[in-house]
């Protein structure tokens, strides 16, 4: 191949550096308004009433809308449901939530919209909104998930007995009686906290209606077009064919920006009811405050081990804080399913409780609950090697499974396809001398700098596809078209936030076709342009999009040189095409230009090369990917992610002892994605999923009061990482382990990297305090704890 496997960079890069790129914001209409939105105060209350008369009076102001306006003009929101997986997936165990896009009577989150004030600017809008007067009657808040399933704790939700939504259990073996049995065992609690994703530019929407063709056009800063078509569809009423979605440039989404937030159905609403084109552009606080949370996990385990750190037995009780019931809170499942990961645990147990309290939705966020099982097979491990004293690299080759058991079944039915985790840890140990580090560290130790290194490993499995779900699903649509010049055009269904998907499907179709990568064009995120698709989630943009246009490009190539052999009077089997030529394999001399066969296609079509072909030069395929089972009944398990990607990293930290300030300073690691398109792209996004589980270990958390109020609602309180923080040395490897679920083997890269990075970095930080008996197992490892845990060991040295 010429292009696949190169490391070619994004082709938009250099538009957007310049500043030429369209983002939602730049999208101007004429006679445009603006919406600011009333929220909640309160995390649980009733909605008494509601003043608008002083907004209303405001010069600049075109409406106000509430609840009870929203409720007379659409239906409520159709939110992502638990798997089938045996349980009245419909009516979540009974409980049934509904919401539209603005609250009616009651509110359940600290952020919650109430009211949305339209007027001709954005300043006018957000003046009017100050001036709009609610009063609500406070309702007890459930504030944490152990305490909502207590028994005297009252509903989060109106009218629900209790606060579990969902729960889920996976056994094999008998883990109870090898527990019972087993000379050496452990017990603990992980916790990761609740954090976000920051995207560079928050969520944004423009809707403008013409009412003449009764055609609604919405530009968003989404991942998915056609699934947010299809949910203002069903929430407005409408025809999907009188909806258009354009995705322009996006700054970053992460999981925040899949489909399923009330303010873009709000946005749509409105400008259908006011016939004015409609913006909303969120603030960084509303951001923070609404737009969808993740992670906050508690797992309790249990674990019994040999003498020599073979893990005999594992039961691990997962709860997870969903806050409201109105987002991606299946990634609490997928945490669940996707334990205990990498190794071999033949008596096993998993047992999940998803619990709603009054806090903010959870949205998606890259690694999507398998962080956090990564996170805790990791923790294990190393409390493991600590109480058998075997080193923590080789507690990981004892436990893993083994190269030649692929595929592997693990408790929860999954079935990871392809693995080679014993040879992406040893490539990672070929990256750095790590006798050499241990002299570093003694002769820093000797200075008073405490250096540490830690090991992590991640499985992040990519591609999901849940049952009977609109918009997680494991298909995809791409056209490949020739022109009469020979220039080629991809329009496919899955978008890129700006991960550069559309560079590496050039790839695909450049070297399928023989042609050079400058003459195609991909076009994405266009409900209008582009055939149905699922957009960006689950890093499935290249292994599912990238097959689906290979398909087409093939279908194209065969058509292609059909019409050259004719030409050429050569068997079309013994052609190939290249460099824009296509040529005799055994006489490349003989050969004839790709655009000069297009051109024939076109303008001889009563010829005698192409009278049985039909015009054009186009095909459209979709792609289903292997892998995937949704019938336990007949197929004997459910299994929604068909890839199962990995990665093994080292990080080397400096904690300092007077602080407990921890600095990461050199990182290390080898992802496995199947057969690499661009490893320029790869390690790219591996380096940005590395900066945010760094930023979810060392500094970022969403902290709330027990009163529901969140206290971090803005970058001054909500720490990221940035530059300044992440300036280290990073290497990066690759192992290529492909997949029988993709016609090139690619399985996906996209969320690779945060797992890992957490548990090494935790991990180090453990070795250099070198505190015997040090067992850091809450996130984030904010100076203070680290600090703490230095003072206590000072105190009992």
């Amino acid at each position: 191949m010429t292009y696949v496997g190169r490391g070619i960079p994004g082709r938009n890069n250099r538009r957007l550096v310049q500043g030429k790129g369209l983002f939602t914001a730049d999208v101007q209409r004429p006679d445009q308004c603006w919406v600011s939105i009333v929220r909640s105060p309160y995390a649980h209350a009733k909605v008494r009433r509601i003043n608008a008369d002083r907004a209303r009076e405001l010069p600049g102001v075109v409406a106000v809308i509430t609840g009870d306006d929203v409720a007379r003009v659409s239906k409520p929101f159709s939110y992502a449901q638990p798997p089938d997986v045996g349980i009245n997936q419909a009516e979540m165990r009974g409980k049934t939530f509904r919401s539209f896009a603005l609250a009616m009577d009651w509110v359940g989150y600290s952020g919650h919209p109430v009211v949305a004030v339209v007027a001709e600017s954005p300043n006018v809008a957000a003046r009017a909104a100050e001036l709009i007067e609610v009063e609500y009657d406070e309702l007890p808040v459930v504030s944490r998930a152990e305490a909502a399933l207590m028994s005297d704790t009252p509903a989060a939700i109106p009218g629900w007995p209790d606060n579990l939504v969902f729960q889920a259990s996976f056994i094999r073996g008998d883990p109870d009686a090898a527990l019972a049995a087993a000379d050496r065992t452990i017990a603990g609690e992980v916790k990761v906290q609740r954090h976000v994703p920051v995207p560079l530019e928050p969520r944004a929407f423009v809707a403008d209606y013409d009412r003449r063709e009764d055609r609604l056009t919405v530009w968003a800063s989404t991942q998915m077009p056609h699934s947010l078509r299809s949910l203002l569809a069903g929430c407005l009423g409408m025809t999907s064919e009188n909806i258009r979605v354009i995705q322009p440039n996006v700054g970053g989404s992460f999981g925040a920006k899949t489909p399923g937030s009330q303010e873009e159905v709000l946005v749509a609403l409105l400008a259908r009811e006011l016939r004015r084109p409609i913006c909303w552009i969120e603030e960084r606080t509303e951001y923070f405050l609404a737009a969808g949370h993740a992670r906050e996990t508690a797992c309790k385990f249990e674990a019994a081990y040999t003498a020599d750190g073979r893990i005999t037995a594992l039961k691990v009780d997962v709860i997870a804080d969903i806050g409201m019931p109105q987002g991606a809170w299946i990634q609490s499942y997928v945490t669940a399913y996707c334990l205990p990961g990498a190794y071999v645990v033949d008596n096993c147990e998993v047992r999940l409780r998803s619990v709603v309290t009054n806090k903010c939705r959870w949205a998606g966020y890259r690694g999507f609950g398998k962080e956090v099982a990564s996170f805790v097979m990791d923790r294990v491990l190393d409390r493991i090697a600590d109480a058998t004293g075997v080193d923590r690299v080789s507690i990981r080759l004892k436990n893993f499974i083994p190269a030649d058991a692929f595929p592997y079944s693990q408790v929860s039915g999954a079935l990871l396809d392809s693995g080679n985790y014993q040879g992406a840890m040893e490539k990672l140990l070929s990256q750095f001398d790590l006798a050499a580090f241990r002299d570093e560290q003694k002769a820093a130790r000797a200075q008073g700098r405490l250096l540490g290194i830690g090991f992590g490993f991640e499985v992040t499995p990519e591609g999901v596809a849940m049952p009977n779900n609109d918009m997680l699903q494991g298909y995809d649509g791409a056209t490949v078209r020739i022109d009469p010049m020979g220039r080629v055009t991809v329009l496919t269904g899955v978008t890129s936030p700006g991960s550069g998907n559309e560079t590496g499907i050039a790839q695909i179709v450049a070297d399928t076709l023989g042609v050079d990568l400058d003459t195609v064009t991909v076009v994405q995120g266009d409900t209008d342009r582009c055939p149905y698709g699922l957009g960006n989630f689950s890093s499935r943009s290249l292994m599912i999009g990238g097959s689906a246009a290979l398909l087409a490009a093939q279908d194209v190539r065969a058509k292609l040189l059909t019409v050259a052999g004719r030409l050429m009077q050569a068997d079309p089997s013994e052609l190939d095409a290249g460099k824009g030529e296509i040529f005799v394999r055994s006489a490349p001399d003989r050969s004839i230009a790709v655009k000069k066969v297009a051109r024939s296609i076109y303008r001889d079509v009563f010829g005698p090369h192409i009278e049985d072909l039909e015009p054009g030069i186009e095909a459209t395929r979709y792609f289903r990917i292997g892998n995937i089972y949704h019938q336990p009944e007949t197929q004997g398990r459910f299994n929604p992610y068909p890839t199962w990607p990995f990665m093994a990293s080292a990080a080397v930290v400096e904690v300092d002892r007077e602080s407990g300030f921890a600095k990461v300073v050199r990182y290390f690691g080898v992802h496995d994605c199947g057969k690499v398109v661009n490893p320029t792209l790869v390690d790219a996004n591996t380096q940005g999923a590395i900066a945010q589980g760094i930023g979810g270990t060392l500094y970022e958390e969403l902290a709330y009061d027990e009163s529901g109020q969140l206290q971090t609602t803005t970058l001054m309180d909500y720490t990221l990482p940035t530059a300044v923080e992440i300036p280290f040395s990073m290497t990066l490897g690759h192992q290529e382990t492909p997949t029988f679920a993709t016609p090139l083997g690619t399985k996906g890269a996209g969320e690779s990297g945060v797992a890992a990075a957490m548990s090494a970095v935790t991990s180090a930080v453990e070795d250099a305090l070198a505190i015997p008996g040090l067992a850091l197992m809450e996130l984030p490892l904010k100076p203070h704890r680290i600090w703490r845990a230095i003072r206590e060991a000072d105190r009992h040295a």
